[in-house]
């Protein structure tokens, strides 16, 4: 094509409505005349000549490319590229880098490091195994040894501490320090035992990261400002730190806890209880063989319960340190602990089958609390349904926003059982769903039958947030065998999935809202943080869901935090 053909013949059909709209015009040719020059029709040239309008209106050069002028290039200083191009020599991948120059404050993206070290020739580094990396050289500026906080004026960037930073007022409000405090865990001369108990904290907040496997963590300010000190101690530290931590002392906290996170308006004194087998993948583990329902086997595992308040979404007990033969025994456990810490009975208590015998739900009907659990089917007990006859079963409608099966067809009758002292009431269960019935026994003659089931059928919510717990908080990852330390974790899961739970409760239209969707909705973004005198101002990143964030009361105030020694506020960054 000549230069000539270029601007007689259209060749694009940017170019076809630039020239149909300057002819019309210009030439003051009527629309007609146009289109048939042009070859368009009348509706699309009137389509074009509007909208056209309107761009102009609004100020904007249609059918042109407008350069908009600014620095070109990279607006990084000297002193930062030499760094990024020195850490490359070492053979450090770009997320390393960026890890360097964020402890140092240096605001960079990896793009920007990748263009930079693309402009200097370096080639893709090769794939590394993880014990490769550890054996590289280490970043030459190593983390300060970690110590209570110095207060100066100062500002620093975060990216992992924004969820705890978001939190602490919440967590002040709420009294965690003070539960802390009536607990004795272990210090140390240069570390609180309230400073210890919140880095594990933030780092459970953060995510289910193995940390264990990252020590960036150890460069940022913002857990260390979490916590209460310059920044948070190292890997063998929180370690062997959680080895000095007793049963006794997770039970204290566990005990607090209950007392905090309680909601009388919701609570109706049921419990959902479920075990959760915690796999340990070490070749040399010494741990006991659980049934594990995820993998369909018998594994070497850490037996774990939960213990659920499905009104407020409340984990309320846990336990780690289940031996095999005590397993029966764990709901007169958390009964005889829900007396002592709230000094009254749980009203019902809601588990599954070969949850414990029939002599300990004699005990608790004894003792008058109220339970739903499934029986133990067998080919007998399946055999007999089948002989009912029809007549005798009667069907009832169980609503649910979301039940696919709602019109169950439901037989009950009065039995006893061996082992157990007086009557059960049994209520067997077919068009659910399954193949085979099932067989609800409990000790309420009052409760409804509509309301038996919808209880029964909510012991899932527990099941729900134990697989919450695999996801985020990395549960089925123990980092050792020794369950007092597993224990100790799991107290500290619990700690942080309540925290989430009453943040949950505070935002409209989130109330039921996942642990890891509240996470990244709300609190995943990179915040500024700068200390002023007696004050740590944190500015968040601008994000969809922020405005619904800051409209929460305790976003809206300024609070002391007293193992900090500041007041911290929060503001929506002016800059991206």
């Amino acid at each position: 094509m000549n230069i000539k053909s270029f601007f007689t013949e259209c060749q694009t059909p940017l170019q076809r409505q630039y020239e149909a709209l300057r002819a019309l015009y210009l030439e003051e040719l009527n629309e007609s005349e146009v289109a048939q020059r042009f070859g368009i029709s009348l509706r699309y040239l009137r389509k074009t000549k509007t909208e056209t309008a309107k761009l102009l209106k609004a100020g904007q050069i249609p059918f042109f490319i407008v350069n908009k002028p600014g620095p070109k290039g990279s607006r990084l200083g000297d002193e930062v590229k030499d760094s990024i191009i020195s850490l490359r020599k070492k053979n450090k991948s770009i997320e390393d880098i960026k890890s360097h120059l964020d402890a140092k404050g240096h605001k960079t993206s990896q793009k920007t490091i990748h263009r930079i070290l693309a402009a200097e020739g370096f080639a893709r580094l090769p794939k590394r195994t993880r014990m490769e990396r550890k054996e590289q050289e280490y970043i030459h500026d190593k983390p300060p040894i970690a110590q209570q906080l110095v207060i100066e004026n100062e500002e620093f960037i975060t990216t992992m501490a924004t969820p705890g930073l978001i939190l602490l007022p919440l967590i002040h409000k709420l009294g965690i320090e003070k539960a802390i405090n009536a607990c004795n865990f272990p210090g140390t001369s240069a570390i609180s035992n309230i400073s210890y108990l919140l880095s594990l904290l933030a780092l459970k907040l953060a995510g289910g990261k193995r940390w264990s496997h990252d020590e960036k963590w150890c460069f940022d300010r913002g857990l260390g400002l979490f916590a209460g000190l310059n920044v948070l101690p190292k890997n063998a530290s929180l370690s062997s730190y959680s080895y000095r931590v007793t049963r006794e002392m997770n039970r204290t906290l566990l005990s607090q806890l209950a007392k905090i996170f309680s909601d009388s308006d919701l609570e109706q004194g049921d419990f959902n209880l479920d075990f959760k087998s915690i796999p340990h993948w070490g070749d040399d583990s010494v741990l006991s063989k659980h049934w594990c329902g995820a993998r369909s086997k018998a594994m070497k595992s850490i037996l774990s319960l939960f213990v659920q308040d499905p009104d407020s979404g409340f984990i309320s007990y846990t336990d780690a340190e289940i031996q095999k033969g005590e397993v029966n025994n764990c709901v007169v456990e958390f009964v005889d602990f829900w007396k002592e810490s709230r000094g009254i009975s749980p009203k019902m208590l809601i588990f599954d089958a070969r949850f414990t015998t029939y002599e300990n739900l004699s005990k608790l009907n004894q003792d008058g609390i109220k339970f739903i659990t499934l029986r133990r089917r067998g080919k007998n007990l399946v055999e007999r349904a089948e002989k009912i006859p029809e007549e005798q079963w009667r069907y009832i409608k169980v609503e649910g926003e979301k039940r696919k099966y709602k019109r169950l067809r439901i037989f009950e009758e009065e039995i006893a059982l061996r082992g157990y002292q007086g009557k059960l009431r049994q209520v067997i269960i077919t068009e659910n769903g399954r193949e085979d019935p099932a067989f609800l026994i409990l000790n309420d003659f009052d409760l409804p039958l509509e309301r038996v089931v919808r209880k029964y059928a909510r012991r899932w919510l527990v099941e729900k947030e134990i697989s919450e717990h695999v996801n985020f908080f990395h549960l089925n990852s123990p980092s050792s065998s020794i369950v007092i330390k597993v224990d100790f974790d799991l107290t500290l899961t619990v700690l942080a999935h309540n925290i989430y739970r009453v943040l949950a409760k505070k935002l409209p239209g989130f109330e039921n809202s996942e642990v890891p969707t509240l996470a990244r909705k709300f609190l995943e973004t990179i915040a500024r943080v700068k200390i002023s005198d007696d004050t740590a101002t944190v500015f968040l990143k601008k994000k969809n869901h922020m405005p619904l964030l800051f409209a929460v009361d305790f976003m809206q105030e300024e609070t002391f935090i007293p193992w900090i020694g500041l007041k911290i506020r929060f503001r929506i960054d002016t800059t991206s």
